[in-house]
């Protein structure tokens, strides 16, 4: 019946004359066979079964070589719609999409469908073969690139990990402080450099197999053979099992951020044994988490709750990721269930309707390649960029998610609604100085951030500064090539755990601020990270934090931009809706009342 439903829509895009009703028009067997792609005997079976099925009158042409009268009697937008609706119902988005893309030119049917998605999404009760299912349904527009801790680099990557893993240790953020997880204990020397972690209990991975202290060693170990969360044991010694449930972890200084190294998505805990045996292990993945893979396809990622959870069923019984095409964003004006996005809506739903806006912590910012000959390599011309971006401006113009200027990596709230940045007069001074002579600046980019750099390219060309916007996708800017060709690259960082993440920016192997910087001040940079490591004193551990930004400040290797918000929209019969520390709902508390 599909390929049915796609030859009448072929048909009515090809030969239906806009705007004529019900007429019919004059086609000819070879002109259909052509449209089809067909015989003329395949032709008049098709048209056979059409008028069968009532999706069209045929009247046979009389007389050798007289064209056939073809009237379509169903609308195409009409019909596109309700396949596309029919297709989204069964969980086959991808397919809805191709359909509306392939039929779908001269109507408005594509943005009707993903108005009509916004019902569709949500917290809903659904029937199955058990009963009745709680399930949380959300769009995403930006893909899932990898499942496996050891490559982490984007939030949703980290988020989806936490939800199928577990770590040894958890950071609770409203305590501000570590606890436990699959370690109900831990204890360590008075350097810092033995610790000693001691599991749960009856912790079960999905497979049905009881967590032991080899998977631990087995997942630490992984990480020092490389990898983007690599950073993570770059003092580590040995990893070894004392016993069925107890791991040491020896190091060659002194870490005292390590439990909250823990904490963190890339060092999550692994089955040893099916991770060893099956190469596609990271496309059906099995961990100890809140929820079970179910299925990872091109437009959706499903998960199921874990009965067995050590820390109790989540109320939740299923989530679905919906991966829509990234430009359809634009048309989610109204939500009708609950609905994750990063870009607030004209139309939020009804008065009784609860918002949770969440300011992110981290900021959008530009990173400047220092190991590249260009404009950036003068102190005064990347002074003199920072003093032109008129950060206030720039939030009122392209205004969604983007709520304050940006000082540095974190939200100030001291001061968040101002900016002290924009001063053209001062930066006409040091464009003189640097010798800039209208040289092409390229900054690469992608997604969300394209808008952010054709607003610079158009704002700062006004002051002689040619900007040249390089366009990638979430998958190409992490191309070495790429990172190291641009002058600049325009991103966002998420600190999800706050010193931890931060440290990760400098010490994460394929960071762009860790690649663009000299190789000296990188030195510097590591030098001072040691330090933080080696200071038991919070206090002391950010003063030095802090030192480093504020040398990527004042010497402009970083400019930063924005600090962004999130919005999250939800009826109010739903309760435990809350943001993590990632920048997303977090699944485990959601609950209908």
């Amino acid at each position: 019946m599909q390929q049915l439903f796609e030859r009448y829509l072929a048909l009515h895009l090809k030969f239906a004359n806009p705007g004529a009703g019900a007429e019919g028009c004059l086609v000819s067997l070879e002109e259909l066979s052509e449209a089809l792609f067909c015989t003329p005997r395949n032709v008049k079976l098709i048209i056979r079964k059409l008028e069968e099925e009532k999706m069209i009158v045929w009247q046979a042409g009389r007389g050798r070589g007289n064209r056939s009268t073809l009237t379509f009697l169903i609308d195409r937008e009409k019909l596109l719609l309700d396949r596309s609706e029919q297709l989204a119902q069964k969980g086959e988005y991808k397919q809805a999409f191709e359909l509306l893309q392939a039929y779908g030119e001269g109507t408005s049917s594509r943005s009707r469908f993903v108005e009509w998605l916004n019902g569709h999404f949500g917290y809903r009760l659904t029937q199955d073969h058990d009963g009745h299912s709680d399930m949380l349904r959300l769009p995403v527009y930006r893909p899932i690139l990898t499942l496996d801790p050891r490559e982490l680099y984007y939030a949703f990557s980290a988020h989806l990990v936490k939800q199928l893993f577990d770590g040894l240790l958890q950071y609770d953020h409203v305590k501000e402080r570590v606890v436990p997880a699959l370690a109900h204990a831990w204890e360590h020397d008075e350097q810092g450099k033995e610790w000693i972690f001691h599991l749960r209990k009856g912790v079960w991975f999905h497979h049905g197999r009881e967590l032991a202290a080899e998977d631990v060693v087995y997942s630490l170990e992984r990480l020092r053979e490389g990898g983007t969360s690599s950073w993570f044991v770059r003092f580590v010694l040995q990893v070894e099992a004392i016993g069925r449930r107890s791991i040491k972890v020896t190091l060659d200084r002194p870490n005292w951020l390590f439990p909250r190294f823990l904490c963190a998505s890339g060092m999550v805990i692994v089955p040893h044994d099916l991770v060893e045996e099956d190469v596609e292990f990271w496309k059906h993945p099995v961990g100890t988490g809140p929820f079970r893979f179910v299925e990872w396809t091109e437009d959706r990622f499903t998960l199921e709750a874990n009965p067995a959870y050590y820390q109790g069923r989540v109320h939740l019984d299923g989530v679905v990721i919906v991966i829509m095409p990234e430009d359809t964003s634009i048309y989610s004006k109204s939500w009708k269930q609950l609905l994750y996005d990063n870009h607030p809506q004209d139309n939020p739903p009804g008065h009784d309707w609860q918002v949770v806006e969440h300011l992110c912590n981290g900021c959008s910012l530009l990173t400047w390649n220092m190991r590249k000959d260009a404009p950036q390599q003068s102190a005064a011309f990347r002074s003199a960029f920072d003093l032109l971006v008129n950060r206030t401006r720039m939030i009122q113009e392209l205004g969604e998610d983007r709520k304050y200027p940006a000082r540095g990596f974190q939200p100030n709230h001291a001061n968040l609604a101002e900016d002290y940045s924009y001063h053209p007069e001062q930066a006409a001074e040091l464009l003189k100085e640097s010798g800039y002579s209208g040289e092409t600046v390229r900054i690469g980019t992608y997604g969300i951030h394209v808008q952010d750099a054709r607003w610079l390219q158009q704002n700062l060309a006004s002051f002689g500064i040619n900007i040249e916007v390089q366009a990638e996708t979430w998958q190409t800017i992490r191309n070495p090539d790429v990172r190291s060709g641009v002058d600049g690259l325009i991103y966002c960082v998420v600190l999800a755990e706050d010193e931890v993440c931060l440290i990760e920016t400098y010490e994460q192997p394929g960071n762009f601020l860790r690649e663009h910087l000299d190789p000296r001040l990188r030195e510097w940079v590591k030098g001072k990270i040691d330090l933080v490591l080696g200071s038991r004193e919070a206090e002391e551990r950010w003063r030095l934090l802090a030192e480093i930004e504020d040398k990527l400040r004042e010497e402009t290797h970083v400019i930063f931009l924005l600090h962004k918000k999130v919005d999250t929209f939800y009826h109010p019969t739903m309760r435990g809706v809350g943001v993590n520390s990632l920048g997303w709902i977090d699944f485990r508390e959601v609950w209908l009342a």
